[in-house]
């Protein structure tokens, strides 16, 4: 299994960034429910003054948009870890 490049990264954010988004978040990190440890994955377009914009997709849409990230967060390996794309500049992390 090879480690995801940043271009696969922008690609995959840039994919599953709101039109409107200045920049778009995604994180994983373990969690523990009722003694039983879990992954957790965050998804999030953000405005140009930093906060979340409401994700209007329905779960489809949305599992379409993540998949790819929860992919590419298992190919690298990490328990926890977060990466941001600005999408308005150009693509830079």
């Amino acid at each position: 299994m090879t480690i995801p490049t940043n271009e696969d990264w922008a690609k995959a954010l840039r994919f599953a960034a709101l039109p409107s988004a200045d920049s778009v978040v995604f994180s994983k990190r373990l969690a523990e429910e009722d003694g039983v440890q879990t992954i957790k994955y965050v998804l999030a377009s953000l405005d140009q003054s930093g906060a979340t914009i409401g994700d209007p997709r329905d779960y489809d849409l949305l599992k379409a948009a993540i998949t790819p990230l929860e992919n590419l967060a298992d190919r690298l390996g990490e328990d926890a870890f977060r990466v941001q794309l600005s999408v308005r500049s150009g693509g830079r992390f």
